[in-house]
C-alpha cells in the first residue's frame, strides 16, 4: 500500500514508528498534532493484549490455559474475539484466528521450522485449530473458554484494530493512519480526498483508490513462496483443510468503515480464491479490488467500485 495524494501548500504533520514487526505512520493536517509518545504508548498497550510474539501478552497467556475453564479477559480482547467469530461465520470458516497451532507447524508464526509438516501432522493440528472451539461469555465480567486445546492468533485482524484505535486518539477531521499497509483516512487535503495506491505485481504504477472516509486493508504475499510436495504455495493457509491455500489471487484489497473488518475480510478472500471472494463481496456489499495471480496475467477485478 502506497500513501499519497497531497500538494505541499497545506501543512502535513507526519510521525512514524514501529510496531507489530512493521512500521506505522500518522498524518494530520494543519494545527492538529499528536505526539509520537502518545501513539507509541497506545500501541504498546495493544501489543500487550494481542501479541503472539510476547509470551506475557494477554492472548499468549490465554493460549497456555487449560481447556473447559472460563478465563476472565479484557474488554478489548473480548471485542476482537467476538468480531472474529462473527466474520468466521460470514466467511464460512475462511477467516479463522483459531488456527494458531497450524500456523506454528507451518512455520508462519513465532517459531521457525526446518521442515514443512506432512499431512498426518497437519490433520493432528487441524483437530485443535478453529475458533469454533472458543466460547464467549459477555456481561460485566467477560470471560472466554476453550473446548479444545486451540491457540488463537489474531495477527490477521490486530493491525486493523490498532489502526482504528489510533484514529480514535486524533483530534482532527483530516488524517491518515497506516500500520503495515492497513490504512484509515478521513477528510480532505487541499480540497481533495486522500489518494492511496494499491501495489501491482507486474506494474510500477499503483492502482489509485480514494477511500472517502473509509479504511482499506490489503492481503497478499505473491513475493513469498515455498515448495511443498513439489508445488509452489503462498504463505496463506486454508483454515478448513489446514493446507496451503490453492488460491488464484495475488492480492486482495477491501474497503470498509472499520480497518479491522477490512483486514479480516482481505485475509479470508485471499484464502478462498477469486470466485468465492467475488460472491462474498457481492453478498456483503463490500468494495474490493482483486488482483489475480501470474497464471491469470495479474488481471484486476473491481467490485462495487
Amino acid at each position: 500500500m502506497l500513501l499519497g495524494g497531497c500538494e505541499k501548500s497545506e501543512k502535513i504533520n507526519a510521525i512514524t514508528g514501529s510496531t507489530m514487526g512493521t512500521t506505522w505512520t500518522v498524518k494530520t493536517i494543519g494545527s492538529h498534532i499528536i505526539s509520537q509518545q502518545v501513539v507509541d504508548a497506545r500501541l504498546v498497550t495493544i501489543n500487550q493484549i494481542f501479541s503472539t510474539w510476547n509470551a506475557k501478552s494477554e492472548l499468549s497467556l490465554f493460549n497456555k490455559k487449560p481447556i473447559q475453564q472460563w478465563i476472565p479477559v479484557s474488554d478489548e480482547l473480548f471485542y476482537v474475539l467476538k468480531k472474529s467469530k462473527e466474520i468466521y461465520q460470514q466467511t464460512h470458516g475462511y477467516f479463522d484466528p483459531g488456527i494458531g497451532r497450524l500456523i506454528d507447524i507451518w512455520g508462519f508464526g513465532v517459531n521457525k521450522i526446518e521442515q514443512k509438516p506432512n499431512r498426518h501432522q497437519v490433520q493432528k493440528s487441524l483437530y485443535n485449530s478453529s475458533i469454533r472451539y472458543l466460547m464467549l461469555k459477555g456481561g460485566v465480567n467477560k470471560a472466554i473458554k476453550k473446548t479444545r486445546d486451540i491457540h488463537i492468533d489474531l495477527s490477521a485482524i490486530a493491525k486493523g484494530y490498532a489502526v482504528d484505535e489510533i484514529a480514535k486518539l486524533l483530534n482532527s477531521k483530516n488524517y491518515l493512519v497506516e500500520i503495515g499497509g492497513e490504512v484509515r483516512s478521513r477528510g480532505k487535503h487541499n480540497g481533495k480526498l486522500w489518494m492511496l495506491g494499491i501495489e501491482q505485481p507486474n506494474n510500477p504504477i499503483p492502482i489509485p483508490i480514494k477511500p472517502n472516509n473509509q479504511s482499506i486493508a490489503t492481503s497478499g504475499n505473491y513475493r513469498n513462496y515455498f515448495i511443498w510436495e513439489g508445488q509452489r504455495y503462498m504463505h496463506i493457509l486454508n483454515p478448513n483443510t489446514g493446507l496451503p491455500a490453492n488460491s488464484d489471487l495475488a492480492s486482495v484489497s477491501v474497503l470498509h468503515p472499520q480497518t479491522m473488518i477490512a483486514d479480516a475480510y482481505a485475509t479470508a478472500m485471499m484464502a478462498m480464491g477469486s470466485k468465492k471472494a467475488t460472491a462474498l463481496a457481492k453478498r456483503l456489499n463490500l468494495s474490493v479490488v482483486l488482483i489475480l495471480n501470474q497464471r491469470a496475467n495479474f488481471d484486476i477485478s473491481k467490485i462495487n467500485l
